[in-house]
């Protein structure tokens, strides 16, 4: 006779806590190079986030939290990772559902402009799935705000730009 085994055994168990753990993480210091080494780097990038923000959703505001990017949140960053922060950038702002799509639009875009399209394809769809406002995550939509926020009411009188957030490692 075999024992089917609860939610509640010991590998389960701690299974669970890391990734609850692991989900709740969020970065608190800049893990990409030049931002993690250069201070100056670091808040040239920051001041710019900032502004973006303020223009992206004037009423949310700049979030409570720093600007931080940890490139592609777990991914391998490689030749992509000016695309990750970019997309850091809006997803650290938050904003209105429209808004989300058009920045997970733009990553799939910037990576497959780095010579990967298939890549592109599926971090896009990855963080249309991971990135929802409501995920306890470090990288989710809003990630600058108090957890849990939500999204923003669309904004009809501003219009949409295609991709917003320039490339940080152009200065």
């Amino acid at each position: 006779m075999t024992r089917a085994r609860n939610a509640s055994s010991p590998p389960t168990a701690a299974a669970l806590l890391f990734v609850s753990i692991w989900l709740g993480c969020t970065t608190v210091h800049h893990t990409v190079e030049p931002y993690r080494s250069d201070i100056d780097a670091a808040r040239h990038l920051e001041t710019e986030a900032e502004r973006i923000c303020r223009d992206m959703a004037p009423a949310r505001g700049v979030p409570e939290q720093p600007f931080v990017t940890d490139g592609c949140s777990g991914f391998p960053d490689g030749s992509k990772v000016s695309c990750c922060v970019q997309h850091d950038i809006p997803y650290w702002c938050g904003g209105s559902r429209e808004q989300r799509r058009r920045a997970d639009a733009c990553l799939a875009q910037c990576v497959a402009s780095h010579g990967a399209p298939a890549l592109g394809r599926f971090m896009g769809g990855g963080v249309r799935i991971t990135g929802h406002p409501r995920v306890p995550a470090g990288w989710r939509w809003g990630f600058g705000h108090a957890y849990p926020s939500d999204y923003d009411a669309p904004s009809p009188e501003r219009p949409a730009e295609e991709c917003p957030v320039p490339d940080p490692f152009a200065r």
